[in-house]
């Protein structure tokens, strides 16, 4: 038996391959013959590939999308960042819009007494025989004037000052509120009223009348700027919290003018 022969090998995929059509050759004995040409094959003439060989090259893997994500996720969070921050600067040097009825609380300058007060709310000014200056609103009253004859002057000590205080505060509530009958809860203390020595006095006063309800009374003795003594007087009829409240921050609210 014959060994069986290796298949031959095939063709190589990366050449181009020209067919060779079966064809019987001549017969051996015809002019021309060629004895190495296989009786079955039969030479072509050359012609060019119709469509040449084509470099083949390996494909590159794409690119992964992600970077081009993260770079403009980054880039918009800086923007945020970047206008927050001018947004907060801007709102900490700018000014505040001035609310309506903000403006500077009215005052009275008494320049008689050497004496200035706040005028809240609601309150007016009020004119009144022997007093320099004076404001009102419903049943409160605040007068200011400048010490009267036979007071102790520039020379008192804390002490007289405070007696000074609780003499005039009650002999102008006997003046301003007509029927006054007695006074209790006295109270004084030592003050400094813008740099300058002064002394507060306050106390309830009670009518003869017991249909009249009780009124609360203060008052604030500083000393001038020329030795003398002024005083801003205030009462309040009916005594209350509120009235006490908005009487004492009238009185709180004494400087030098």
């Amino acid at each position: 038996m014959t060994p069986e022969q290796p298949d031959p090998p095939g063709p190589d995929p990366n050449r181009t391959i020209r067919h060779r059509w079966p064809q019987p050759g001549p017969p051996p004995q015809e002019p021309g013959h060629d004895p190495g040409q296989s009786p079955y094959t039969q030479h072509l003439p050359y012609t060019p590939d119709m469509l040449p060989d084509v470099p083949q090259y390996e494909a590159k893997p794409p690119r992964s999308s992600w970077w081009w994500v993260i770079v403009v996720g980054g880039i918009a969070i800086l923007v945020a960042a970047v206008a927050v921050a001018a947004l907060l600067w801007s709102r900490s040097t700018a000014k505040p819009p001035a609310k309506p009825g903000s403006q500077a609380p009215a005052r009275v300058t008494d320049t008689k007494a050497q004496v200035s007060y706040l005028i809240p709310a609601g309150w007016k000014k009020a004119d009144r025989p022997s007093y320099t200056s004076g404001i009102s609103a419903g049943g409160a009253v605040v007068v200011a004037f400048p010490q009267q004859q036979g007071g102790i002057g520039g020379a008192a000590t804390s002490e007289q000052l405070q007696a000074r205080a609780d003499d005039v505060a009650l002999d102008t509530a006997r003046r301003l509120l007509p029927d006054v009958g007695g006074r209790d809860g006295l109270r004084t203390r030592a003050l400094e009223v813008g740099g300058r020595p002064a002394a507060t006095a306050s106390f309830r006063v009670v009518f003869k009348s017991a249909t009249k309800d009780p009124a609360y009374v203060r008052i604030v003795a500083v000393h001038t700027g020329d030795g003398g003594l002024s005083y801003v007087y205030g009462s309040t009829v009916p005594d209350g919290e509120a009235a006490r409240r908005a009487l004492d921050d009238v009185l709180d609210s004494v400087t030098p003018a």
